[in-house]
């Protein structure tokens, strides 16, 4: 799911007319690998030293784990696919003034984490074991593109959290590889065999991935708080699912868009730090939408 290093997009269509079978084999480990670590940047080193690390075995998986701020109330944060905690700086230290304590981690192969590979079940299961080291659920999660639809899933399946703020989001996993094969020109039939051979790797970690993992069917708790913060200009994440979602769950999801941040920098965007502490202090939103 790189978005970089892809083979160029010409010869692979040209190869998918001949040979989808073919051209699905030769694009497929670039849907599956990590890519390139994503090192701490200049204004989130002071936060990321700051913390409080500690090494979760999950399963096979060793995660590294971090902690700010000694409140009574917690509030996890999921970062998304080749993401670490330390993008979540801003976020943390106005957490911490307001009196929270902040809990995060880098997934396996991501950040400080060991591992090359990773997948949504890997985050699924360390925010469930998180929760579960917990001696209440979380006052609140915060997650970033496809870290929180791995926790969304792990609150429908389990007790988390009853507020879940999700930044430019992922709402179904098989949007990933749709957007892959399309921006690769990979036909359907190659398409489908690249979901096919997935969904076969992640039978243990994450059974049925593509319907699991899916915000527009999962049965969710009626007193879960949903809000979705997105910029319209999006790159990766196409607002578009969001607002069906929204539309879709009536009056339990909240949509805040925004625009000129894309699908990273909406993290220290100042509607978001603004929403994410209103969520968490159980305040209206009504003053941030539009």
């Amino acid at each position: 799911m790189s978005g970089s290093g892809l083979p160029e997009w010409r010869p692979v269509r040209a190869l998918d007319r001949m040979s989808p079978r073919l051209a699905a084999a030769v694009t497929y480990p670039f849907f599956t690998r990590v890519g390139a670590r994503r090192r701490v940047r200049e204004y989130e080193r002071s936060t990321h030293d700051e913390a409080r690390r500690s090494v979760l075995d999950v399963g096979r998986r060793k995660v590294v784990t971090y902690e700010w701020g000694q409140g009574a109330r917690t509030v996890l944060l999921v970062h998304g696919w080749r993401g670490r905690a330390a993008q979540f700086a801003a976020l943390v230290r106005d957490l911490r003034y307001e009196g929270f304590r902040v809990v995060s981690f880098d997934a396996p192969g991501c950040g400080d984490s060991p591992g090359r590979r990773t997948n949504i079940g890997d985050y699924h299961a360390i925010v469930t074991a998180l929760a579960e080291r917990e001696s209440t659920p979380f006052h609140a999660v915060v997650g970033h593109s496809v870290g929180s639809l791995a926790a969304l899933t792990a609150t429908a399946e389990s007790v988390v959290t009853r507020h879940l703020v999700a930044i430019a989001a992922i709402t179904r996993f098989r949007y990933l590889n749709e957007v892959f094969a399309r921006n690769l020109g990979l036909g359907e039939r190659a398409r489908a065999l690249h979901e096919g051979w997935y969904a076969n790797r992640l039978r243990h970690a994450a059974p049925d991935v593509y319907t699991r993992f899916d915000a527009t069917v999962l049965a969710l708790p009626p007193d879960l708080r949903l809000t979705y913060i997105h910029d319209r200009a999006d790159g990766w994440a196409d607002i578009g699912e969001v607002r069906q979602l929204a539309a879709r769950r009536g009056g339990q999801v909240q949509l805040i868009e925004t625009e000129g941040f894309g699908h990273s920098r909406i993290l220290s965007a100042d509607v978001t730090l603004d929403t994410v502490l209103a969520v968490v202090a159980n305040e209206s939103l009504s003053e941030l939408r539009g």
